[in-house]
């Protein structure tokens, strides 16, 4: 198993020093072979000085000309990835980096399509329900997609996720959505095609500042649901390789 780990980063020059050096100090206890992608947003900071000054063989760094958004970079990083395994997550690396062994694990032998965290299983630490932004943002997000989309998934925005390859290869040239609701167009279309999504408990360890603009982001977020089913309906998901993958045979 080779395992890919992708941090979209948005002027993020005071903390994505630290997330690059604990992944690569902690990465290969557990990974002979592995590979960091970091994209830059077109940041207005510091962001891809800091990591470019890093000299190592394991981390890939991507700078976008034009700032897409949090999903537009992931799915530049995941088109980058060669990992049988592809986790992503924010770039203050908020949750415990215990997880992404556990993560692999249930996608390399536990044969799980996705394994996604979720803040509302028990045994989750997450201290940003002191966040009133954070807070409405994600009690919002959680309501519409369980109204509008699936009953099934209480927490599509937690920042931990880790996909297979061949999935990802499949499912990310789908993805319309560059900003935060790319998580649930992601959801989706996983659950339309029946694949198999493993929630996970996560604990918080930090917390950068909230990007979040709770009225646009929200307003944005609300018309992206309304419209999942209609591109679906469009065929605008279709993915023969998505409906072999899904395939059950019995």
């Amino acid at each position: 198993m080779t395992l890919s780990v992708i941090i979209p980063a948005y002027n993020a020059g005071l903390l994505i020093r630290g997330t690059v050096s604990s992944l690569l100090s902690y990465l290969p206890k557990y990974f002979p072979s592995f590979e960091v992608i970091v994209v830059d947003d077109a940041s207005l900071d510091n962001t891809f000085k800091e990591v470019a000054s890093f000299k190592a063989s394991h981390l890939t760094l991507i700078q976008h000309q034009k700032n897409r958004g949090k999903f537009g970079s992931i799915k530049t990083g995941m088109q980058a990835a060669s990992g049988t395994c592809r986790v992503f997550t924010d770039a203050d690396l908020p949750y415990e980096i215990t997880a992404i062994p556990y993560l692999a694990h249930l996608i390399s032998e536990m044969q799980f399509h996705l394994a996604i965290g979720d803040r509302t299983l028990g045994g989750s630490i997450d201290r940003t329900a002191n966040d009133r932004i954070r807070k409405l943002f994600s009690f919002g997000c959680r309501t519409a997609v369980r109204l509008l989309v699936a009953g099934e998934i209480f927490d599509t925005q937690c920042g931990l996720k880790a996909i297979r390859g061949d999935v990802a290869n499949a499912i990310f040239p789908l993805i319309q959505e560059d900003g935060f609701a790319g998580d649930m167009e992601l959801l989706y279309i996983a659950l339309k095609y029946n694949l198999a999504i493993r929630r996970v408990p996560v604990r918080l360890e930090h917390s950068a500042p909230s990007t979040v603009r709770l009225g646009a982001d929200s307003f944005t977020m609300l018309r992206r649901l309304i419209l999942l089913r209609r591109s679906w309906q469009r065929g605008d998901y279709y993915s023969q390789q998505l409906k072999e993958i899904a395939k059950q045979e019995y």
